[in-house]
């Protein structure tokens, strides 16, 4: 999708992580000494689609349209049916 973006990514979090442990070094006063992280950007050559895949999985299965709302009724309600999704209720927290 971007180019070099794994790399881009490893190095931005790498810095970020370098900074922690040194900035955790200096307010313990020197009495603390970490190792260095390695950190691991991980992606794959298909990892562009993945929405799209993840998409019509959850549309082929029998319950999606059971929480999709149609178009008679985004015309009969407007926008504002789109601010609220069933399936969200089913989530207890």
């Amino acid at each position: 999708m971007f180019k070099d973006f794994g790399r881009r990514l490893g190095r931005d979090i790498k810095r970020r992580v370098d900074d922690r442990i040194r900035s955790s070094e200096e307010k313990s006063g020197g009495s603390l000494k970490a190792s260095a992280i390695e950190v691991n950007v991980i992606s794959h050559h298909m990892q562009r689609f993945a929405v799209w895949f993840g998409g019509s999985m959850l549309a082929s299965t029998p319950e999606f349209y059971k929480v999709a709302h149609t178009r008679a009724q985004y015309e009969e309600y407007g926008p504002s049916i789109c601010r609220h999704n069933p399936v969200f209720d089913a989530i207890t927290m």
